[in-house]
């Protein structure tokens, strides 16, 4: 049981740390109407992320984002660039299970910054595909070889349908800046013999997140 447990408590931080790295987005100067200003900006992005039904808190980061205001109308347009992300979840020392995730856009992102007062809102929408989840096993005292490595999602472990996040918060020109949401994760399909309990532990409401954006 403490095998299962540390086991689903890794799927859970592996889905927070993609999740975090993806709300806080914005665009190049391209998508927006020709001759209109455009404030620019590249920033970095740590984010906090808890996952309520596993009652799970962890970190991710740095990303990166590129962002554009449009500064006639206050329209936020964007995309974000981000590495896979590996998790351990070690016990007594002893690595259990390490997956990897990627974090796949199904839209551009939207949002508006309130000129005046620089609040910004933003959404974002994405899937999630776990890539991979190995059991972290011990390598065998030589000269015996490692034992093979079985993939327990197989090749298409993914939301069933995308994820949605607002953030909102002040964005700061010459800092850091910090936004919070709250978000809903779907089920997952596809995820071979782990299907069922990776829905049994991640998907629900109320899940959030902290974001703090500074200069790259």
């Amino acid at each position: 049981m403490r095998r299962r447990v540390s086991r689903l408590s890794v799927v859970c931080a592996v889905v927070a740390s993609t999740l975090v790295a993806a709300t806080v987005t914005s665009g190049p100067a391209s998508a927006f109407p020709k001759g209109d200003p455009v404030y620019s900006f590249k920033y970095k992005v740590v984010a906090t992320t808890h996952i309520k039904r596993e009652n799970l808190t962890i970190t991710a980061g740095p990303g990166l984002f590129q962002g554009g205001i449009d500064l006639a109308t206050g329209q936020l347009k964007g995309s974000i660039s981000l590495p896979n992300t590996t998790f351990t979840q070690s016990e007594a020392g002893i690595g259990l299970v390490t997956a990897t995730s990627a974090t796949v856009a199904t839209k551009p992102v939207t949002g508006t910054v309130n000129i005046a007062t620089l609040k910004v809102t933003s959404t974002s929408t994405f899937n999630i595909h776990i890539l991979s989840m190995y059991p972290a096993i011990p390598d065998p005292p030589k000269p015996l070889p490692p034992a093979p490595k079985v993939n327990l999602v197989g090749g298409g472990c993914v939301t069933a349908s995308p994820i949605s996040v607002t953030m909102s918060g002040k964005a700061n020109l010459s800092g850091s800046s910090t936004f919070k949401g709250v978000f809903t994760i779907p089920d997952f399909v596809n995820c071979g013999v782990m299907t069922q309990v990776i829905n049994q532990e991640i998907p629900g409401p109320g899940n959030t997140f902290t974001t703090t954006a500074s200069s790259a």
